[in-house]
Order: C-alpha cells, then sequence, then structure tokens
C-alpha cells in the first residue's frame, strides 16, 4: 500500500502514521475465493504480524520506564566490546496481555534480600534492587512451566551444598543468591534457563513449554547490553548470570561459548578486585569456583581462577558431576 500523500488531502503527523494500520490488499477474481485457505492464510498471518508489533512496541515502553538506563558509559579500555553475535539476539521482551497474571509464582515465596546482613556487601550493585515479578517480562505461554521447574529447582537444586555455603551459615543459596536474581532481568533469565534446562534433563525435553533458545537469547541480550553501562556491568547481579550462563554452556556441550563466557567472568572478577571483593556473603564466590571445577572437569578443560592468579578465601570444590548436571545423566540439547 503506497504511502504517499493524496492530492488535496492533510498530511498525516509522523505520530499519526506511525499508528496507522498496515492494509494489505487480496485481489480475487471471484467472492467465493475469499473462503480459500490460501486467502484465510494469508489474512491470519497479516493480523498476527500487526498483533506482534503492536506487542513489542508496548513492551518496549514499558521496559523504558521499568528499567532506565543510566547516561554514563563504560570506557572503551574498561570492559571488553560486546561479542560480535549480540547483534542475533532480540531486545524486545515477550508482551504479556493475560489476564489471570496476578496469581503469584513459586519466585514470589523466595525470601531474604541480597544484601540482607551481609557482611560483605557488593561495592557495584544494579541500578534497581526492586524485585522482578517474573509473570511481567515471560509470555503467557510458559507461565505453568514457570510453576513447574522453579518448585522443582527451589525443592530440588537450591537444598544446603555444602560447596557453596559458609560454614557458619547455611540456606544462603535459597536467603541470599535468589533474591539477587530477582533483582535485575540478566540473572533472572539465566536463572530461569538453568530451571528450564536441569528440569528438562530429569523429565525430557517436552516436559515443559519454556523455549529455551529463546530464554537463552533473552539472557544474553541483557547482559550484553549491561556491559554498556558501568552501573550494572561488573554488577554481582551480572557475574551471577554470566556464572550461571557458563554453567548452561557447558552442560550443552557449547564448550566454545562457555570458555568466552569463563574468559569474561575473569576480566569481570578482576576489575572487581578479586574473588574476595564478591558480594552476597560469599556465596558469590563459592558459586563460581563451584561452576569453574565441574565445568572444567565436564569439558575437560582448564580451571579459570587458579589460586596462584586469584587468590580465594576457599578452595576449589571437589567435582560432582551428577549434581552439577541436576542430578541425571542425560543432557538436554542445545
Amino acid at each position: 500500500m503506497s504511502t504517499d500523500t493524496i492530492p488535496g488531502s492533510k498530511a498525516s503527523s509522523p505520530n499519526e502514521q506511525r499508528n496507522a494500520t498496515d492494509f494489505q490488499f487480496l485481489n480475487f477474481s471471484h467472492p467465493s475465493d475469499a473462503k480459500d485457505s490460501r486467502a484465510r492464510k494469508t489474512v491470519r498471518s497479516h493480523v498476527t504480524k500487526q498483533q506482534h508489533q503492536r506487542e513489542h512496541a508496548a513492551a518496549a515502553a514499558r521496559r523504558t520506564q521499568s528499567f532506565p538506563q543510566p547516561e554514563d558509559r563504560v570506557e572503551t579500555d574498561d570492559i571488553p566490546a560486546p561479542r560480535p553475535h549480540a547483534a542475533t539476539y532480540p531486545s524486545n521482551r515477550p508482551a504479556m496481555d493475560d489476564p489471570d497474571m496476578d496469581m503469584p509464582l513459586p519466585l514470589s515465596r523466595i525470601t531474604g534480600s541480597p544484601e540482607e546482613s551481609s557482611q560483605s556487601p557488593s561495592p557495584i550493585s544494579s541500578p534497581s534492587e526492586q524485585r522482578i515479578d517474573p509473570s511481567t517480562i515471560y509470555p503467557a505461554a510458559w507461565r505453568s512451566s514457570l510453576n513447574t521447574v522453579t518448585e522443582y529447582y527451589l525443592n530440588f537444586m537450591a537444598a544446603d551444598m555444602p560447596d557453596m555455603e559458609r560454614p557458619d551459615r547455611r540456606g544462603l543459596l535459597r536467603s541470599r543468591f535468589l533474591p539477587l536474581c530477582l533483582t535485575d532481568p540478566a540473572p533472572l533469565h539465566a536463572f530461569v534457563l538453568m530451571a528450564a534446562s536441569h528440569y528438562g534433563n530429569a523429565n525430557g525435553p517436552q516436559s515443559h513449554n519454556i523455549d529455551i533458545q529463546h530464554l537463552r537469547s533473552m539472557a544474553m541480550s541483557e547482559v550484553n547490553g549491561a556491559l554498556q553501562h558501568r552501573s550494572r556491568s561488573l554488577s554481582d547481579q551480572m557475574i551471577a548470570a554470566v556464572t550461571m550462563l557458563a554453567s548452561y554452556e557447558a552442560l550443552s556441550g557449547n564448550h566454545d561459548i562457555f570458555r568466552t563466557h569463563m574468559t569474561g567472568l575473569r576480566q569481570m572478577v578482576g576489575m572487581r578486585g578479586g574473588l574476595p571483593a564478591l558480594g552476597v556473603d560469599g556465596i558469590l564466590e563459592r558459586a563460581l569456583l563451584w561452576v569453574d571445577a565441574n565445568a572444567a572437569h565436564i569439558t575437560g578443560s582448564r580451571i579459570y581462577f587458579d589460586n596462584n592468579t586469584f587468590p580465594s578465601s576457599v578452595e576449589h570444590p571437589r567435582p560432582h558431576p551428577r549434581r552439577f548436571s541436576g542430578g541425571s545423566p542425560r543432557r538436554q540439547s542445545p
């Protein structure tokens, strides 16, 4: 359909042009042709396209209001440039128009806070410490599966783990680390990705409705975007997100991407001042070493955070491949 202004008519404003419906004309030689399956398919495709465009525009507007980006930029010497594949990931989060979205997810039952009673608070934090409601940023089709995979993770994967807990304080994974993931979309996406992957490993890839690759792309897009902003790029939230993504890629057999994540983590931790400088009462340091030890074991790679280069207050734990893979030797294909 032509966008030229009709002679004698009033020119449309930019806003009016942007909001105008994109019409598509169909030519029929006979009225009965309108009932043809090909015509019906064309109409459905066009309507779906228009709906998606409106939903993406609404989601982008909500994202701008909910997660305003700071204006200060990271100097190129301070942080590595985003990877070339960043451009392939979608920047829009799916819109949520389900009227039943006010039902709480199991994630809402997580108590505690990232910095509650912390003896080693993070010197760098994400711009917003307000908790994110997962039901507002994921597609409606995923909702029942979000409940399922989250319950599975809370009941089986987030149980007390000696290698990731402080001897004097148990339950930090549930009370401190998981609340941290709810304060920034990057670690939240990575957490749900890990939960869905572990659930799929244990119960089969068709056991949930979450699109793993879409969710992975959402997590990668958030991380790559965060690298452009000083207030997020070196935060505990971002280090947690990249750590979980590295774990996912190692378990999925994507060793090249795993190595990219681990190399990036070395740079991030070095710029933060080393492993002991990480916050969340030491659990982030322990979680990173847990992933480092187990991923090195299953990928046959080297340890990235060796004690000579990265002195730590704790030793690398012994690998526990079965626990690391979610309790099942079967892996989900990437």
